[in-house]
């Protein structure tokens, strides 16, 4: 099959990231594998999705990191909808926040015109532009999920840190990867307005019952159809 994989852009997608660890698993499996930075997709004329493209072929490699440290120094190449099998979305939108914001809703757009082509598309284009912000967690049942609010209303965040006995995260809604999450309980009061007006400047606050569990780390799986995937020893990856 002819698989490529959407990412924010080659030169800032490390070698040992996860979406190079599929591509390569792929590769392994003898797949021809294409890498296209969101800035290097098009709409041809023929009514296709069009990319510039990387992809290597020819040599074994033995590890993900030589693998794709090879194919970032590949010559590009072009590739379109009508000849590809599968499409990953793999980009991080919220990444693209703060210096390219057209790049943060284009493999949404395209994805939609690769599935014209019968190309199975990986995230789905519309489920994935649902959850761009963290928004979507609130659709989520109440178990699943810390009490929250979403305002930028400074005095219903003041009074709802009260509610939480003056232990609290704040965060902002867009963004991703821990970036301006803070921990506010007594010893940190004294900042909570200038930490609500430094986030409020960027859009929505998010204030979160917290969860002593977190110090743990979260579990994080692939579904398919809905299904958590297992490996062979029976573990979810």
């Amino acid at each position: 099959m002819k698989i490529a994989f959407i990412i924010n852009d080659h030169a800032t997608e490390k070698p040992n990231y996860t979406t190079p660890a599929l591509g390569y698993a792929a590769y392994k499996r003898d797949h021809e594998v294409y890498f296209i930075g969101v800035g290097e997709l098009a709409y041809a004329s023929d009514g296709h999705l069009s990319a510039r493209c990387k992809t290597i072929s020819g040599k074994k490699f033995h590890s993900q990191i030589t693998y794709f440290k090879a194919l970032q120094k590949a010559p590009f190449t072009k590739i379109t909808s009508a000849e590809l099998d599968v499409l990953f979305l793999r980009n991080d939108p919220s990444d693209e926040i703060d210096e390219r914001e057209w790049a943060q809703n284009a493999a949404f757009i395209f994805g939609e015109i690769a599935m014209q082509d019968k190309v199975l598309v990986l995230n789905h284009p519309s489920t994935l532009a649902n959850a761009v912000n963290k928004m979507y967690f609130q659709h989520f049942p109440e178990i699943l999920r810390p009490k929250t609010i979403i305002t930028r209303d400074e005095e219903e965040i003041v009074d709802f840190f009260k509610e939480q006995k003056q232990k609290m995260i704040l965060k902002p809604l867009q963004g991703s990867g821990g970036k301006n999450v803070f921990l506010m309980d007594k010893k940190t009061e004294h900042n909570l307005s200038q930490t609500i007006d430094a986030i409020c400047r960027d859009g929505f606050v998010i204030a979160q019952e917290y969860l002593p569990e977190a110090k743990n780390g979260d579990t994080r799986l692939f579904l398919m159809n809905g299904v958590p995937l297992q490996s062979k020893n029976g573990n979810t990856p």
